[in-house]
Formats: C-alpha cells, structure tokens, sequence
C-alpha cells in the first residue's frame, strides 16, 4: 500500500509521478500526508459510519439527476423528454435514465430485531468486523429508470394549506405513538417521538410513486418486485421534489429499455392519468378512503391498502409506510386540499 511507504510531502509527491499510483494526484497532499500520520500514530479518528454516508447520498443523487444533463457514459446516461401538455402543471421535468449504475454494500446486521429507520433505538447494527476496516463487500447492479420532478411551487404551496390540515396531523401524531411504542426498554430522556418525521411532502412524493410502480407495471416488461424506487422530499433547508423510478440486474449489460420507452411523451401522459384514475377508488372502500391512523392506532398510512397502494418489501423503500390517496385525489367526502392540479382530476 502506498500509505505505508509515505511519511512527508516529498515521498507523496514521488509516489504520486509512478504511473501504479498515479491516483494520489487526485487528493490534497497536506491533508493526505496529515492523516496518513495520524493512522501511524494511532491517533485517527473512527471512519464515518455507515447511517452518516447513507443521509449524504441523496444530495448527490439529486444533483446527479436534476442539474444538468451530462455526457453520456458507461455507467450514467440520462435523456431529457419534453413534458406532456397536460402534465406541465404537474411536472417540471421527466427524464429517461437510459443507464445507471447501483452499488449495493453490506455494512452490518442485527439480531432479534429488524433495522427500522422509524425506530433506530430498537436494534442496534453489529459491525462486520471487530477490527477497523476500510472496505465493506458489494456488489454492482445495472439498470434503467424513470427520473420526475414535480413543480417546486405546487409542492410548496400545497405543503403549506397541508400542514394546517386535521389530516396530517392524524398522520404526525400516529408517528410519535408508532415510535413511543416500540420504544427500547433503555430509557433515556432525549427521546424524541418526532425524530424522522417525513412530512407531508414524503407522504405525497411516496404515494405517486407507488400509483406509477403499479400503472406502468402493467405494461412496462417488468413486474412490480423488479422495479424500485428513490425519493427526493429532502427538507426544510434542501427542499426536493424528486422520484427515481428504476430496475437493475447483476448483469454487465443492463436492462432492455421497457421501462424508460414508458416516458415517452404520448405513452407517459396516458400512464399519470390512469394512475390518478385509479387513486379516486379501491375495491376496499369505504373503509380504504376512510382510513386514518386515529388514537390510539399507529399504523402509518391512511387511504392505502394492498389492493390499491402497497407494492412488495423490495420495491418500496420505506416498507409501504407513508402512504395515502387523500393527499393527490379528492376522496369521497373529503374537503382537504390535493396535491393533483384541477386538470388532471378524474
């Protein structure tokens, strides 16, 4: 390794002419020379955990898919297509993911208890390795995608009217006693029921997603398990308005094109409408439309069940948990306001 023969600048520089290592050009020469100093001496600091890394990748991936549209390569194409018509008022942008590439790396495991991002403190991750380590094992997968923007104001002024609503308030509270109910035996006074509250533009963001898994499922080549999903709802600060809809296979060459020919502009305006015609109804209702997570209950979803919303574990990323038709389609009886422009109503 280089960093075992390295201990000054000018051994960084010399390593760095030799064509094997000619990587290091790459890194800050103080600041490589200082840490690699502190890992001789014992004195570095613990690298960054796995949960830290994971809350980054969205940034990037964001920027990745809604700035600019790059050169083309082997593992990243995308393809901006115009925006329907009649969905501009939806949607600000819709591109083709022609080719993406997804590392999948194990970082850990639990016992007993299951990992739940809505309720970290139950089960605590045990590391792979009892020594420090600088690599996990993963593996790459390849694939296509459907990348969405919804409109910034739409999104934002619809969170507003929602946030005075009963309803995501019903949605709020039930989180708190979902946490405060699969609280650890550890007692500790810093817990906040609230922690990880998506808000209601996750639950809008996540509900649309599910409805198009489902729509273009049907036509797309590719069953409902194979297709996943990324959502960029950010926050208060980075706001993000964002869906990734994707497959991936472990094979060199990728998937086949099915599901970006869906975005096309004729196909894809057909998909979106059936999709919020579909949302106006479900076979369960009355008691789907009229479900809400109400004291004591803490389930944490609404008008959503498997007959209408709920996609398999591997699809969805949050396990078919915020989700509620309400929030895009008027429902029966419902006067809160939707995110869904009047045009595309059913």
């Amino acid at each position: 390794m280089p960093a075992q023969l390295i201990d000054d600048r000018d051994q960084f520089d010399f390593m760095a002419r030799m064509p094997k290592f000619a990587f290091l050009k790459d890194f800050d020469v103080d600041a490589a020379v200082a840490a690699i100093a502190a890992r001789k001496q014992g004195t570095a600091g613990p690298a960054p955990s796995a949960p830290d890394v994971q809350a980054d990748l969205f940034g990037p991936e964001w920027d990745a898919l809604s700035g600019p549209v790059p050169a083309p390569s082997d593992d990243f194409a995308l393809r901006q297509v115009p925006v329907p018509a009649p969905l501009s008022e939806l949607f600000a942008d819709i591109r083709q993911v022609e080719r993406l590439r997804e590392a999948r790396a194990l970082i850990g495991f639990t016992r007993l208890d299951a990992p739940d991002p809505e309720s970290p403190e139950i089960a605590t991750r045990v590391e792979l390795s009892r020594g420090v380590r600088n690599w996990v094992p993963a593996s790459e997968v390849r694939g296509e995608g459907i990348f969405l923007r919804v409109r910034d104001g739409l999104m934002a002024e619809w969170v507003v009217r929602m946030e005075k609503s009963a309803q995501i308030e019903e949605h709020r509270e039930a989180y708190a006693r979902f946490r405060a109910n699969r609280k650890s035996d550890r007692k500790t006074s810093d817990f906040d029921p609230y922690y990880g509250w998506p808000g209601a533009r996750y639950i809008a963001l996540h509900t649309l997603s599910h409805l198009l898994i489902r729509t273009i499922a049907l036509e797309c080549g590719y069953n409902s398990a194979s297709l996943a999903e990324r959502i960029y709802a950010g926050d208060e600060q980075n706001p993000r308005t964002g869906i990734l809809i994707y497959t991936a296979v472990p094979d060199s060459e990728g998937t086949l094109g099915g599901l970006v020919s869906r975005a096309e502009e004729r196909e894809f305006d057909r998909i979106v409408r059936r999709a919020l015609t579909d949302a106006g109804h479900c076979s369960a209702d009355p008691l789907c439309a009229e479900r809400l997570p109400h004291d004591p209950a803490d389930f944490l979803h609404g008008a959503a069940c498997h007959v209408c919303l709920f996609v398999s574990e591997t699809t969805c990323e949050r396990g078919n948990r915020f989700l509620d038709r309400r929030f895009l389609v008027p429902l029966s009886g419902d006067k809160e306001p939707v995110l869904t422009p009047v045009g595309l109503l059913p």
